[in-house]
């Protein structure tokens, strides 16, 4: 039983791992599913940011234009923008930071996200016509100015892309106004989250799967 349980085991870690690319986030961030929306108050988390993977291998219907896509660190000034061109295939992430109650202090939240696909840009202000574009779909977003970064609070938000585009690192202090920004990477890359993921329920072909694999062992020991 215990061959069986190990063969069915392997074969969907497999099938997890076979049709996807890595995703790592540490430090002060949870991997979610799309909520229902990331308007203010609508989701909150005094310790943790949210992430949630908004669109995978999308083609854009009309341009769209990025805020940040340099390496290097974002904390204000004017940053270099760029437009991606209408038909490129892209993935999009979003990160979504909002706390319970309006503190005097703000809430202090750090961490780290590497995709396996290079990022092609940060929206951190201008989210309207980037959320009709690669939005998830059934989720409500902020329709009021304020979201997005502030970079010129006392104590700023800041992120920072890597040299090699592949991730991103951010610093948020959260009181009354969440904190958002949009990621896009390069397409072609389906999401697997390797930080304490969760296999998928085993259907009968990978319990198929799992029973060939014990049994052709056996054969070949018999």
């Amino acid at each position: 039983m215990k061959s069986i349980i190990t063969a069915i085991a392997a074969a969907a870690a497999l099938s997890f791992a076979g049709d996807a690319s890595a995703l790592t986030i540490s430090g002060d961030v949870n991997m979610v599913f799309a909520p229902a929306s990331v308007q203010q108050d609508a989701r909150t988390n005094n310790n943790k940011a949210l992430l949630f993977n908004e669109s995978a291998n999308v083609a854009l219907a009309s341009d769209m234009n990025v805020e940040a896509y340099l390496p290097g660190v974002y904390d204000g000034g004017s940053p270099l923008g760029r437009t991606l061109a209408a038909g490129r295939t892209v993935s999009s992430y979003f990160l979504h930071a909002d706390v319970a109650e309006d503190a005097n202090t703000p809430k202090h939240m750090s961490g780290s996200i590497t995709f396996n696909d290079k990022i092609l840009g940060v929206i951190f202000s201008g989210f309207g016509a980037s959320d009709a574009l690669v939005g998830a779909a059934g989720t409500a977003y902020e329709t009021q100015g304020g979201h997005g970064v502030d970079f010129a609070d006392p104590i700023g938000d800041s992120f920072r892309i890597s040299n090699n585009r592949m991730r991103l690192d951010f610093d948020f202090y959260v009181s009354g106004i969440t904190d958002q920004i949009r990621i896009i990477t390069a397409g072609n890359a389906p999401l697997v989250i390797t930080e304490n993921p969760i296999p998928e329920p085993v259907t009968p072909a990978l319990l198929a799967m799992g029973l060939g694999s014990l049994a052709l062992r056996r054969r070949r020991t018999a």
